[in-house]
């Protein structure tokens, strides 16, 4: 028996249609690997009605970006200042600085809603491809905030750290974050089934204590390489 309209699921408006595709194909793809018919196969839409709505693809992808942006980055903030709330000074020690980053993402990795795992995983792929530099408009303005607090949390919670480092170590975490909810499968691999790249509390647990104890290693004093030749000369002559 046919099911009647008023029984029948409610189709997705045609926009939503067309960023839940591109957001998925994208993510898979990368912004050079899918085209805009790709898109509107994947939609079940006319390729005409994509550019109709969004325009080239350039746009579309801009609109992908800016659809979560501003909460992804808004999680990301709430968690450094419960960290601020909650600290007794009202400044987090930098382990706590550290979770608060990376949790902020890992909790909407592990959502249901696997847009939000799409998003994460394009994410991470356009992080590394300044192809898309001029589309990630939405996405550098939603995270200039972020990257402004997190790098000031840092900065108070380990004052002795040089700018260089500062910023060296918060791009470094930035960068394994970004592979971990990329979710490839390559560290599944590599450990032969024992970690799982969707086990997030096995994520926060080793890479903050990780994290910190390397940025806490750039914060102690290194000999000049005036001192460590010398060093390496006396070495040699024993």
């Amino acid at each position: 028996m046919k099911q009647s309209a008023s029984r029948a699921p409610a189709r997705k408006p045609t926009r939503l249609r067309i960023l839940d595709s591109s957001e998925r194909l994208f993510a898979a793809g990368g912004y050079e690997g899918v085209s805009l018919r790709d898109i509107a196969r994947d939609a079940q839409v006319k390729v005409a009605l994509v550019s109709y709505h969004f325009g080239p693809k350039q746009d579309l992808f801009r609109h992908v970006i800016g659809r979560r942006s501003a909460e992804h980055a808004s999680r990301v903030l709430e968690a450094l200042e419960h960290e601020e709330q909650t600290a007794p000074t009202g400044v987090p020690a930098l382990e706590r600085v550290i979770h608060a980053f990376c949790s902020g993402s890992f909790e909407l990795a592990r959502l249901p809603d696997a847009g939000w795992k799409h998003y994460l995983q394009l994410i991470a792929r356009s992080a590394m491809s300044p192809v898309n530099t001029p589309a990630l408009k939405p996405l550098n303005a939603a995270y200039g905030p972020v990257v402004r607090r997190y790098c000031a949390a840092l900065r108070a919670a380990s004052p002795e750290l040089r700018d260089e480092d500062l910023y060296t170590a918060f791009y470094w975490v930035q960068s394994i974050v970004q592979r971990m909810v990329a979710e490839t499968g390559i560290l599944d691999r590599q450990s032969r089934g024992l970690c799982r790249s969707g086990d997030y509390d096995a994520h926060l647990a080793r890479l903050v204590p990780f994290a910190t104890a390397g940025i806490r290693a750039l914060g102690t004093p290194r000999p000049t390489r005036a001192k460590a030749a010398s060093s390496a000369v006396r070495r040699r002559a024993r």
